[in-house]
């Protein structure tokens, strides 16, 4: 069987009208899939922010339980070196029988060193609190 000369013409301009379809589709996933990626790298940035907070509260509350007044400087020595900016440790008794440290980390926001700053700073706070040598 032979197909009629409309056919092959309609078949022709179905083809023509496709050009760039896979290129369009490509391009739409590929951007889905930045912006998905931008996502989980943000999350990646808060754990980080979080787990850093964490040792920073419990190594300034440990180090100020040993010996007083050692602890801020022990805190933000534990904070990696890019989350120390606008970061801040502080402690205090709490009775006299332990001591309470906090730490505040800023969690980095992708995009905002480089050229668009939307979104306020974010900030994680922990508290650590360790029992005094003087017991």
């Amino acid at each position: 069987m032979r197909m009629s000369t409309a056919r092959r013409r309609v078949g022709r301009l179905a083809r023509k009208n496709e050009r760039g379809t896979v290129g369009l589709e490509f391009l739409g996933t590929m951007i889905f899939v930045f912006i998905m990626v931008v996502f989980a790298w943000q999350g990646f940035l808060a754990m980080h922010a979080l787990s850093q907070a964490n040792t920073a509260a419990r190594d300034a509350a440990r180090a100020e339980s040993l010996a007083a007044g050692t602890g801020t400087s022990a805190g933000l020595d534990a904070l990696s070196s890019s989350l120390r900016p606008g970061s801040s440790v502080s402690c205090g008794g709490s009775g006299g029988s332990s001591i309470t440290c906090t730490a505040d980390v800023n969690v980095p926001i992708i995009g905002t060193d480089f050229w668009w700053d939307p979104l306020p700073a974010t900030t994680i706070s922990r508290s650590a609190t360790m029992p005094t040598g003087s017991d």
